[in-house]
């Protein structure tokens, strides 16, 4: 007979739940998400300074950007912005080159080297001179750390710019705009920027005119800016009366010739001559006077002087001479003096001179000489000129001879112009040893810093003067041509060849 046994009834309500559960299915549980470390592909750029921005390329950056840890060789740069695909950072300024890394909560990638470029310095003005003056004055600027390519100088004048003319690393030399105004001067570089001190504008009624070649033809130049002539092959003399500019020299007809503000004038010649040129000219109240010669065939000149475009036959030769040329011109009251050069048909050129048409010889013909300019000062008629083959060098004050002392005669020494000041002080410019000086009183001055020898051009053409300011028009070499103003140099722009001056 079996025995069955009855089970409490709470155990029974156990074992019925156990088994309905375990009749059930099973589902899967789920596993957590593994963050992935983040990855560097590129950056860029991969050098430059401190504090420059740099764009590190990748993946699994965090969106938030303080929370990506961006260092440049161990030291934390800034992260400006972040995606999960870049970020951008500045570069530490206690970085040093090496690699880049970027380490996440997920862990730390590694990036190729970010290479530290040392800065430039920036440029400094330690001062400028002059401090004051008219538009067009040339102003020197002297620092540090300038740019020796004068486009890569920046220079203004209390915000107007202006043109630099030459630069060196620790001097430029610039001209005060025209329209600037009184204010610091700041020089810029890819490098920085610089304040100096203030420069102050002043009223100037000088006006500086240069005639002689420029890049697209023959003219003048009025403080700075170009005039050019038309029908004209050569400007040799500027004179300025009133508001009317006068040039002399030679038309494209081969021809002496004259222009008052900008009109052509031809000038006669001597029967049978064909060619000549207007070296000198010179206006005395309605009247305008022109030295030079005329030649036949490019030879036999003969010594010219027209006024108001008529030859004058007042300028008589001596002796066996039948040729020669003028260079000068000066007229006061009723006397007309005229400089230049003579010679006997076979013989050396002399220095002379004439008053009203009346000769006087300055030197002997035993060696080559030419006059080569002339200025009246008061009854005083000083000639400048060169005598070829000479231990000793000259200009001429009513006919004695003045030295013009050098160092050492190893060379011509050529005196181009001459020129005497309110104060009586004379001047006169030139060349000695290819270089070009000046003298005053007959002491050399130097006018570049340019040394002998090589291939080196250059020379001072012609003077000129205006209160106590003495300007010098020639030729620097490495530099242009232009003019100096009390030693400064100003480069005309686009001049090719200077040979005349005037300040008024």
């Amino acid at each position: 007979m079996k025995k069955y046994f009855l089970l409490p009834a709470w155990l029974l309500t156990a074992c019925i739940s156990l088994m309905m559960g375990c009749s059930k299915s099973s589902s899967p549980i789920p596993l957590p998400l593994i963050p992935l470390k983040p990855t560097i592909a590129s950056i860029s750029p991969a050098t430059g300074p401190a504090n420059t921005s740099v764009t590190i390329t990748g993946a699994n950056f965090d969106l938030t950007a303080s929370s990506n840890t961006v260092k440049f060789n161990g030291t934390a740069g800034t992260v400006t912005s972040a995606s999960a695909t870049s970020l951008v950072v500045t570069a530490p300024a206690g970085g040093s080159s090496g690699a880049v890394t970027v380490a996440t909560s997920s862990g730390t990638a590694t990036g190729p080297n970010f290479t530290y470029l040392v800065a430039a310095p920036p440029p400094t003005i330690t001062s400028i001179s002059p401090i004051s003056g008219p538009a067009s004055t040339v102003v020197t600027i002297t620092g540090t750390n300038f740019k020796t390519v004068i486009t890569d100088d920046t220079v203004k004048f209390n915000g107007t710019a202006a043109t630099v003319q030459t630069a060196t690393a620790t001097v430029l030399t610039v001209v005060a705009p025209t329209g600037g105004s009184t204010g610091t001067v700041t020089v810029t570089t890819s490098d920085g920027k610089a304040t100096g001190a203030t420069y102050t504008y002043t009223s100037s009624t000088t006006s500086v005119y240069v005639c002689g070649s420029y890049i697209t033809g023959l003219g003048y130049w009025k403080d700075g800016v170009f005039n050019a002539l038309t029908n004209c092959l050569d400007a040799r003399s500027i004179f300025v009366s009133g508001t009317d500019v006068y040039v002399s020299g030679t038309d494209n007809s081969y021809s002496p010739a004259y222009w008052k503000n900008g009109v052509h004038n031809s000038l006669p010649m001597s029967p049978t001559h064909n060619s000549g040129s207007g070296m000198s000219i010179f206006v005395s109240g309605p009247d305008v006077y022109v030295a030079g010669f005329d030649v036949i065939n490019g030879a036999l000149s003969r010594p010219m002087c027209w006024k108001n475009g008529v030859a004058l036959t007042t300028v008589t030769m001596t002796g066996a001479d039948t040729l020669g040329g003028l260079n000068g011109v000066s007229v006061s009251g009723s006397d007309v003096y005229v400089a230049g050069y003579v010679s006997p048909y076979s013989g050396n050129q002399k220095v002379a001179y004439w008053k009203n048409g009346s000769e006087v010889l300055l030197t002997d013909g035993s060696s080559v000489a030419i006059g080569t300019g002339s200025y009246l000062n008061g009854s005083d008629i000083y000639v400048s000129g060169y005598i070829e083959g000479v231990t000793q060098a000259y200009y001429w004050k009513n006919g004695t001879p003045l030295a013009l002392n050098t160092p050492v005669i190893t060379g011509t020494c050529y005196g181009r112009s001459v020129f005497v000041s309110g104060a009586g002080d004379a001047y006169v410019v030139g060349e000695y040893q290819g270089l070009a000086k000046y003298w005053k009183n007959g002491t050399m001055y130097d006018l570049t810093t340019t040394s002998p020898g090589g291939l080196v051009s250059e020379a001072a053409f012609s003077v000129a003067g205006s209160g106590t300011d003495i300007y010098i028009a020639g030729l620097y070499s490495g530099k242009g041509a232009g003019y100096w103003k009390n030693g400064v140099f100003t480069v005309l722009p686009g001049a090719q060849s200077v040979a005349c001056i005037f300040v008024k």
